[in-house]
């Protein structure tokens, strides 16, 4: 039984997510067999939540530019949706012979993301500004993750890091779904904006959803592997600031002393950091809610309201 799409309720959204659905899959041109299961699993429509940012901003361009929405912007919704899935990809770690089919994905979408950008292109100099934005957003991303294992006390920090991990992601579907219908400059940036602060939301909400085990599986109950995985998470953050520095070895050794003792240090970071993880999610959300009410009112913008509010 397939799944059902949290877009189903976006009628006019749904659609396109379908419909971009079936135009990627044209574009992969491999049978299901031959798709690692790295890329497979995004492959749905029921997963296109950058396309889905990227499309609902994409109306607040130039309402009378047709062309744009039958053609190039399809082809510019699918370059970003597949950018994230090959960064995706990318981020995988492994070794042997899955790294062969892994790195042949990753190298056959790069192709794709380049042919579906010159599509949606103008001239030379705005299709090299697209490959230079992705480019640098790659490379913020791998040296990211490199960071996440290491020890971070300070908020601040943290925030930096998840901003080049995952909320630039958001901000680059948001503010291209602008450029991609011609907005104005105000409203693209605006559109940046507020794609980075939901995207630190999502960043911090999976972060506690997958501590307490909601994301995970049963064989990766969720604080236990995420301490093992030695990933330092804003909820982890807070604890250490309420138990004093010497937490911060527990953490560090978590996985090392025995069973008993890394329940013990997980049950303390989801007791003493999850609710004040949770309050700046709020923060962030209201933000975002706050700036969008500032956008023009076309219907879309409440769509891009029930968005957020089901996401965060």
């Amino acid at each position: 039984m397939p799944a059902v799409s949290p877009f189903e309720q976006f009628k006019k959204l749904n659609v396109r997510l379908v419909g971009l659905e079936d135009y990627i899959r044209h574009l992969v041109e491999l049978h299901n067999d031959d798709i690692i299961s790295e890329a497979g699993g995004y492959l749905h429509s029921q997963h296109f939540l950058h396309a889905a940012f990227f499309y609902l901003f994409s109306e607040f361009g130039d309402a009378d530019a047709e062309e744009l929405r039958d053609n190039s912007l399809q082809s510019a919704a699918a370059a970003m949706q597949m950018f994230y899935i090959r960064n995706e990809m990318m981020r995988k770690h492994q070794a042997g012979p899955d790294s062969i089919k892994l790195n042949f994905m990753v190298e056959y979408f790069s192709d794709l993301i380049d042919v579906e950008f010159r599509k949606c292109s103008a001239d030379d100099d705005d299709l090299q500004g697209k490959i230079d934005a992705v480019q640098e957003i790659t490379t913020n991303q791998l040296l990211a993750d490199e960071q996440m294992v290491k020890p971070v006390e300070d908020v601040g920090e943290y925030i930096k890091r998840i901003e080049a991990r995952s909320a630039v992601m958001f901000e680059f579907a948001c503010r291209f779904g602008a450029q991609a219908t011609h907005a104005d400059d105000v409203l693209i940036d605006s559109a940046g904006q507020i794609g980075r602060t939901i995207g630190l939301a999502y960043q911090i909400k999976s972060e506690i959803l997958d501590l307490i085990g909601i994301n995970t599986t049963e064989e990766q109950f969720g604080p236990l592997f995420m301490l093992q995985s030695g990933e330092f998470t804003l909820p982890t953050i807070f604890a250490v600031a309420k138990a004093g520095p010497d937490f911060m070895n527990k953490v560090a050794e978590a996985g090392r002393t025995g069973e008993d003792e890394l329940v013990k240090t997980a049950e303390y970071i989801i007791d003493n950091g999850v609710d004040a993880a949770q309050v700046m999610v709020k923060e962030y959300k209201d933000q975002a809610i706050f700036d969008i009410d500032m956008l023009p009112n076309i219907p879309e913008k409440q769509s891009l309201k029930k968005l957020v509010d089901m996401l965060l």
